[in-house]
């Protein structure tokens, strides 16, 4: 944190996002080899968000993120309606939303990437292979649609979606610095034309009133 004098000029926070890249196919055979010896358990079901279960999607977005130091700006209903749920899957154990995981294809002319925008377990239901089996199931739809590099943000200080991500073959390929000043909206700024993308930036959505400092960049 940088603080010019608390007389003069209001301080100013610097976020930093790492941009990780994998293959898709090396994220999928990592995941796979997760479960290798194991049975995956009956209890995790994973399938296709559906508009019908919303209001217990938006729940599980902000419960999941709240329990996370990732600043981030809490999903209304209203929101989550411009979502397009073709690239989101989620986990039920014992038919409750457990974990989320949120996709993105980019389609261009020479070639396609895709994006990780968004993955969350429930504090509660981890280390039960929730974001493995999500995981598996995001490089699965990325094969499908042609994809072969996968990028995703991690939030600096989150250590422990940094951990899980490079289980899976995501490195380090740039970062983009946040730079928020107290009490305006903050912008992205990168130093690195990278793909990374959040789910409320994809969105196209900014910060509401009284929330401009815990925006979901």
């Amino acid at each position: 944190m940088v603080s010019e004098g608390p007389d003069t000029h209001p301080s100013t926070t610097v976020r930093s996002y790492l941009i990780m890249k994998a293959e898709s196919k090396k994220a999928l055979k990592l995941a796979e080899e997760w479960w290798c010896d194991k049975e995956v358990p009956s209890y995790i079901k994973i399938q296709n968000f559906e508009m019908s279960d919303i209001e217990e999607f938006v729940s599980l977005y902000n419960r999941c993120f709240l329990a996370s130091p990732d600043p981030f700006c809490p999903l209304t209903p209203e929101q989550a309606t411009q979502l397009d749920p073709e690239g989101i899957f989620v986990a039920k154990l014992w038919g409750k939303l457990s974990g989320f995981i949120a996709c993105f294809v980019e389609k261009q002319s020479d070639s396609n990437y895709g994006e990780i925008t968004g993955i969350g377990v429930l504090p509660s239901r981890r280390r039960k292979g929730v974001a493995t089996a999500l995981i598996k199931r995001a490089s699965k739809y990325f094969l499908d649609s042609g994809v072969d590099e996968v990028y995703c943000e991690v939030y600096e200080e989150n250590i422990p979606s940094r951990l899980l991500i490079q289980a899976y073959g995501f490195v380090e390929v740039g970062r983009r610095d946040i730079p928020t000043q107290a009490g305006t909206p903050a912008e992205s700024v990168s130093s690195e034309e990278l793909p990374g993308g959040k789910i409320m930036r994809r969105l196209g959505l900014r910060p509401r009133t009284g929330c401009e400092t815990c925006r979901d960049i």
